[in-house]
C-alpha cells in the first residue's frame, strides 16, 4: 500500500483512521526495530516484540514522518 500525502497530512493533524493507515504501513518496520532478544536459563534465545518499546516507537514514527512531511 502507497501513502499518499494527504493521508499524512491527516494523520499529522489527528485523524485516527489516517493514523492507523499509516501505523499499519510501517508496522512491519516498527516491529522489526522493536524486536529484542530474550536470553533464556538454558543459554537459548528467543526474538519477540518488545511490547514496552512499540508504543514509544509508533509515537516517535508518527513525530519522525511529520517532521519529513513538513520538510518537503
Amino acid at each position: 500500500m502507497e501513502l499518499d500525502y494527504e493521508t499524512v497530512r491527516r494523520a499529522i493533524k489527528g485523524n485516527h483512521n489516517s493514523q492507523t493507515k499509516l501505523l499499519n504501513h510501517y508496522d512491519g518496520y516498527i516491529n522489526a526495530s522493536s524486536t529484542v532478544i530474550e536470553v533464556r536459563p538454558d543459554s537459548t534465545e528467543r526474538y519477540c516484540v518488545g511490547e514496552v518499546i512499540k508504543p514509544d516507537m509508533y509515537t516517535h514514527w508518527t513525530e519522525f514522518v511529520a517532521c519529513r512531511t513538513l520538510l518537503f
